[in-house]
Formats: C-alpha cells, sequence, structure tokens
C-alpha cells in the first residue's frame, strides 16, 4: 500500500489527526493538506513519518489543491467549518469552505482521475424529525452549517459516473478524545464541566442526538477508503450506532452518574431546536461497519484525562471551533 497515496484534508483536525495514523499504520502513503489553525502540534508524534506529507494550505486555495491532488488515489474530505455555532460567525467563509472548496476539489478530483472520495456529511442534516431516521427520510437543514452538507452531499452524488465515486458519511455528534482536543462537542464538554466544576445546564433536554466516538469515525472512513466502489457508489451512509441515540437530558444523568457529585441545572430556555433518531442499519449491513466504544466509555476517557491534569486549561481558545 505503500505506493497507494491519500489525500486527508483537514488531517490535522478532530478525525483527521487520528485518520492519518491509522492510514499510515496501515501501510499508505498520506497527504495532509490543513491550514494548522489550531497548530501542527496533533501530528507532532507522526511528524518525519516517511509516508506523510503535509501540505500547509487552505482548501479555499484553488491552485494549492490542484497540486495537492497531484499522484493521489483517493481523497478524504475533512476539512470544513465545523458546527452551527462557528458557521454562523462567518457565513460567507463558511459557505466557501464547506460548499464552493468541497465542489472545486471534486470537480479537480474528477478531472485527475482520481475515482474515489469520502466526504465527510453530518446528521445534522436531518435538523428537526420525531420519527427514526434512514438515509433516505427526508432532509431539513435549520442551520447554515447543515444547508452546506446538504447542498454539497446533492452536488457531489450527481457528479458520480463509471470513473469516479462519491461517498458521503453522515456523521453522529462526536465525542472523545483526539490529538487535536475539542470541547465544543456536548459529551466532551458536559463531561469537562463536570469533572472541573461539578455542575453542568441543560436547556430543554428532549431533543435527541445519535453520538459516535471519533476513534470510530475514523475508522469508517478507513472503511470507506478500502471498501470497493460498488459497494459506495451513489450511497450514502448514516454512521454511528442505534443504541446511541440519547436525549440530552440522558446524556447528562449519563454524565452525573460517572462523574459523582455532579450537579444538573435544568433550563427551559431551548437553544438549540434540533432533535433527530437515526437508525445505522445500511452501514452496518453494507459495510460491516459497528462501533468499539460507547458514550459512557467517553465519559470515562475524559474524566481520566481531567483527573491526571492532562489538558491544563481545558477553556483554551485551542480546544473549541467555537468558543461558548
Amino acid at each position: 500500500m505503500a505506493s497507494k497515496r491519500i489525500l486527508v484534508t483537514g488531517g490535522a483536525g478532530y478525525v483527521g489527526s487520528i485518520l492519518a495514523r491509522n492510514l499510515l499504520k496501515a501501510g499508505y502513503g498520506v497527504r495532509v493538506l490543513d491550514n494548522f489553525l489550531y497548530s501542527q502540534k496533533s501530528l507532532e508524534e507522526i511528524q518525519g513519518h516517511e509516508r506523510l506529507e503535509l501540505v500547509n494550505g487552505n482548501i479555499t486555495d484553488f491552485n494549492i489543491v490542484e497540486k495537492t491532488l497531484e499522484g493521489i488515489e483517493s481523497v478524504v474530505h475533512l476539512a470544513a467549518i465545523v458546527g452551527d455555532a462557528a458557521c454562523n460567525m462567518q457565513a460567507d467563509l463558511a459557505v466557501r469552505v464547506n460548499y464552493s472548496a468541497t465542489m472545486n476539489l471534486a470537480r479537480q478530483a474528477k478531472k485527475r482521475g482520481i475515482n474515489k472520495l469520502v466526504f465527510a456529511s453530518t446528521c445534522s442534516n436531518y435538523g428537526q424529525n420525531e420519527e427514526v431516521l434512514t438515509e433516505d427520510s427526508p432532509l431539513n437543514p435549520v442551520s447554515l452549517y447543515a444547508m452546506t452538507k446538504v447542498t454539497s452531499e446533492k452536488e457531489l452524488l450527481e457528479m458520480e459516473d463509471e470513473t469516479f465515486h462519491p461517498c458521503i458519511l453522515r456523521l453522529a455528534t462526536l465525542y472523545g478524545l483526539s490529538p487535536r482536543m475539542r470541547f465544543d462537542l456536548v459529551v466532551n464538554y458536559f463531561s469537562m464541566k463536570a469533572s472541573v466544576e461539578k455542575e453542568i445546564s441543560v436547556f430543554g433536554g428532549g431533543q435527541w442526538r445519535p453520538f459516535l466516538h471519533v476513534a470510530d469515525a475514523a475508522r469508517a472512513v478507513q472503511t470507506c477508503v478500502e471498501a470497493p466502489n460498488e459497494k459506495l457508489s451513489k450511497k450514502v451512509f448514516n454512521c454511528g450506532c442505534d443504541k446511541e441515540n440519547y436525549t440530552i437530558k440522558q446524556l447528562a444523568e449519563l454524565v452525573a452518574e460517572k462523574i459523582s457529585g455532579t450537579k444538573i441545572d435544568y433550563v427551559k430556555e431551548i437553544k438549540d431546536q434540533r432533535t433527530y433518531r437515526v437508525d445505522f442499519t445500511r452501514v452496518k449491513k453494507e459495510l460491516g461497519f459497528e462501533i468499539t466504544k460507547t458514550v459512557p466509555q467517553g465519559i470515562e476517557e475524559i474524566k481520566k484525562e481531567m483527573e491526571e491534569n492532562k489538558i491544563k486549561n481545558p477553556k483554551d481558545r485551542v480546544y473549541y471551533n467555537y468558543l461558548p
């Protein structure tokens, strides 16, 4: 596999920093395109690896993208402005990064004869829905972030032909430890707050979310990289596990159970109106993907990290795409 080179955009990020390690371990050549907004520290352990190339550049720079695709076999597109709040703060940039740059990358890849592109999308595309949702359920994006992903999904799938196979992964809400740690994700945020302050606030609480450990997300992406094209062609995969759908109230109660002394402050105001429960049958049945970690284990991971003082200042800006 050393001759097979994978481009990972956003390869220094929350998922990408784990995926890059996994792909190198599996024998692939890995080229990372990242603007290193949160520094290169997440890749420190593997810098200098003979099969790793780091390109410091922006996904919106079409010239850099064109050069970065040279000699590449498959593309994993993770680079994005991620999350509702981060996108709302810089709406024009979010559209350029999440939509325009995505479509340019896909067109350039197809033009070069690169036959596989794995696109990290989101279950947030379902927005507000009381049903249990499959990949064929109607999408109902209620945020700019989700709208950029929905539009990109649609146009990527329209590009599919016998030479180009885009694969869409709608990832559940991520959590867990990563070399590029984030505390603006609800499991991580609740676990950190409970560990440090012994109190968490729940706005509403009845909203449903599916959850997925970041290490499992990286495994899912690699599964798609390695799957035969015929299994991926024109396919969308919800990525997660049926048993990992929780309400925010249930999640808070899990955190309080795992981190003793935690007080839950319930607030009637609902800041985030999204609610969605997701079915993950297809990814298990067709790609054989199953999770290896659960939300309670993720809470324990972060509790241990806090207890051992491995993260000195969890409120540092570097741990947030958007600082709450």
